[in-house]
């Protein structure tokens, strides 16, 4: 939570105090062997050279806003946004006293708080743009299902996490805003995946302000982003190719079934991307969006069960459609009259970690557990998800693609299984 909360702030807010009351060495893959105050502060001032940072002892009233993270005894009162998470579940209070606590049961399961982190974030950006301050709300969320927001996190979903998880060998087709921040995150993990980086874009100023990988430094010298993305995948488990190329030439040059992908991550949109991932009969696709209404996004498609990419996307193809990246509209509470478009720091950040938990079910025996596609919005401190479960269209490209054309190479991959056999009637059955 120390990492992911600061690195969200720290890209809009450039004057942070940091009370550690407890600092210690960091055992996370990507930190293993630092004091966390020190890899905070070194994390910090990579993201902003010019911010200013420091380490030291809080008192009331020296702030403009509060985040608290985790279990604390301090005295701050009820203007405190609180965040907490273990294992599959995060949330914040606001306002409440006592605040619910969650017992660390799952230290190695990074999806709750990272997913705090950014609800913590958010609101202190809410409060920022005038947008929210003074309600009192305790909303505790389960990404392993979906579910309903709770007020008390003991009631929530949250097994056990088989550690360390094999994900089998990845495409992640794009290394924007979504896709570096979901590596970042699996970068602080200890999984297992064989992970093909394919993007030929360049990093860009504009690109620091709304993922959690790229740093000044990255911006300033143009660095390829799938070389970004290949820096944080760093935790000793991960093999990482990278590919400076679009995916329709990754295709060309015969990357795609040598070897095979188990799962595809389509985290782009250019060059008719979304075609090119369909119309080659891939395995398992997620992917990932943001939208303008403060929203995120989650697909999913298991071949024959769940819609495609063209079912999601392939109406915008004509008309130039590209989906929103981590901006939205503010109104001011004293200009209601006024529509102010800006960034949404902490928006990709959120969507990455939804994917993230999609990512890892997928080790579990039950899956899938939910919908195939997901949805929250960060508009308000009480967001609900929203799933659904869509089939394909009937006139979609995967609706007459059979099984007799899949490759034998994608039929082999690690999760093919969840592919039903038999006829369109059955798999509708199903």
């Amino acid at each position: 939570m120390s990492l992911v909360a600061l690195n969200i702030l720290v890209r809009w807010c450039r004057n942070v105090t940091v009370h550690m009351q407890h600092s210690m060495i960091s055992q996370l893959p990507v930190t293993k062997g630092l004091d966390l105050q020190e890899a905070c502060m070194q994390m910090m001032q990579k993201v902003d050279p010019f911010g200013k940072f420091d380490f030291a002892e809080i008192r009331k009233g020296d702030y403009d806003a509060l985040l608290v993270l985790g279990k604390s005894t301090d005295g701050f009162g009820k203007d405190a946004v609180r965040i907490d998470g273990s294992g599959w579940v995060g949330g914040l209070s606001i306002g409440t006293e006592p605040v619910p606590t969650i017992q660390a049961q799952d230290q190695k399961n990074p999806i709750g708080p990272t997913f705090a982190s950014c609800l913590g974030v958010a609101e202190l950006f809410r409060q920022a743009a005038g947008l929210g301050k003074g309600e009192k709300i305790s909303s505790w969320y389960s990404l392993f299902d979906f579910g309903q927001s709770r007020s008390d996190p003991r009631e929530l979903v949250n097994p056990p996490l088989e550690s360390p998880i094999d994900l089998g060998r990845i495409h992640q087709v794009g290394c924007g805003a979504v896709a570096s921040s979901l590596d970042q995150l699996i970068g602080l993990t200890d999984w297992k995946a064989t992970i093909d980086l394919i993007d030929y874009d360049r990093a860009e100023m504009t690109n620091c302000n709304r993922s959690l990988s790229f740093y000044a430094s990255d911006c300033l010298s143009h660095a390829y982003k799938a070389d970004v993305c290949a820096r944080v995948l760093k935790n000793g488990k991960l093999n990482v190719n990278v590919h400076r190329a679009s995916y329709a030439d990754f295709v060309n040059e015969g990357h795609y079934l040598n070897p095979p992908p188990d799962m595809i991550l389509c985290l782009a949109n250019e060059q008719n991307v979304w075609s090119t991932i369909q119309n080659n009969f891939p395995p398992v696709v997620l992917h990932a969006t943001t939208t303008r209404n403060w929203g995120t996004n989650l697909g999913r498609h298991i071949p024959r069960v769940d819609w495609c990419l063209m079912c999601r996307f392939g109406h915008e193809l004509n008309h130039q459609f590209v989906p929103n990246c981590g901006e939205g509209q503010l109104v001011s509470e004293s200009t209601t009259n006024l529509a102010v478009e800006g960034v949404l720091p902490f928006l990709p950040s959120a969507a990455s970690v939804i994917l993230l938990s999609e990512i890892a079910k997928m080790s579990i025996p039950e899956y899938p557990i939910n919908g195939n596609f997901v949805t929250f919005s960060m508009r308000h401190p009480d967001g609900q998800f929203v799933q659904l479960q869509k089939i394909p269209s009937e006139n979609c490209t995967c609706n007459d693609q059979a099984m007799s054309i899949y490759p034998t190479q994608i039929k082999s991959s690690k999760y093919w299984n969840l592919t039903p056999r038999g006829s369109r009637r059955d798999v509708n059955a199903h």
